[in-house]
């Protein structure tokens, strides 16, 4: 099921009618604390009860609540025999207020806005596909030069929801305060993983962070630093 797109019954906000697949791999990653990969997430250790448990999936933590107090906003709902065609007005309600699937930026653009969108692409959480379908629904809107102007999109590879399982660190404000500030464009950066131990933070990884679609790949040299790799489709 997660491995495939998941269609709704009728279209969202700005005409979506299905949610992104997840990629391969990361299934079998144990948990740790409170999140932690798809046992974690999405399968849990127990059947989804009511009210949910602990050992529940995160997933069906948040949603069960979800769908009683804010689709259905009826307390004694059985999630479990929810259907969206018996909500359909609130639901289409709740997306034109909460869903930012508007790729019109016309506007933002004129005005001097700048936009970095960073995915994840390991995250258990939600589809970093969906980001990705965004940015390039924003392209097909305005035209990839304009949307170049104004937008960028940086995939992370190997990084989950919480920023763990590869190189994760960057620092995306300052890439936008130079880009709103100074007027330098970003081109493709880098994401590390440090050391806790203070004060000297020792840089243990490295890898490109590039512009979407392009992808880090091996040259040569040593797998833990930036520089033996390049973005390339």
């Amino acid at each position: 099921t997660l491995h495939s797109t998941y269609k709704f019954s009728f279209p969202l906000e700005n005409g979506l009618d299905d949610y992104p697949a997840w990629g391969v791999s990361g299934e079998n990653t144990p948990a740790f604390g409170p999140t932690g990969g798809w046992i974690a997430w999405w399968l849990g250790k127990a059947a989804p009860a009511q009210p949910p448990v602990p050992a529940n999936g995160i997933a069906w933590i948040y949603g069960a609540g979800g769908i009683k107090y804010v689709f259905a906003r009826d307390p004694q709902l059985d999630v479990t025999k929810y259907k969206p065609e018996d909500h359909k007005e609130r639901l289409l309600q709740v997306s034109k207020l909460m869903d930012s699937t508007n790729p019109d930026l016309s506007r933002f653009a004129a005005r001097g806005g700048r936009l970095v969108i960073l995915e994840n692409m390991a995250d258990y959480a939600q589809s970093p596909y969906a980001g990705i379908r965004y940015f390039e629904n924003v392209q097909r809107t305005l035209g990839k030069e304009k949307t170049a102007e104004f937008a960028r999109l940086y995939t992370a590879p190997g990084v989950d929801h919480v920023g763990s399982g590869a190189p994760a660190n960057v620092d995306m404000l300052a890439v936008l305060v130079d880009w709103v500030e100074n007027g330098k464009a970003p081109g493709n950066l880098e994401v590390i993983e440090q050391k806790v131990e203070a004060p000297a933070f020792e840089t243990t990884r490295a890898l490109p962070l590039c512009q979407w679609p392009a992808w880090p790949h091996y040259k040569s040299g040593p797998v833990d630093r930036a520089a033996s790799f390049a973005c390339a489709p």
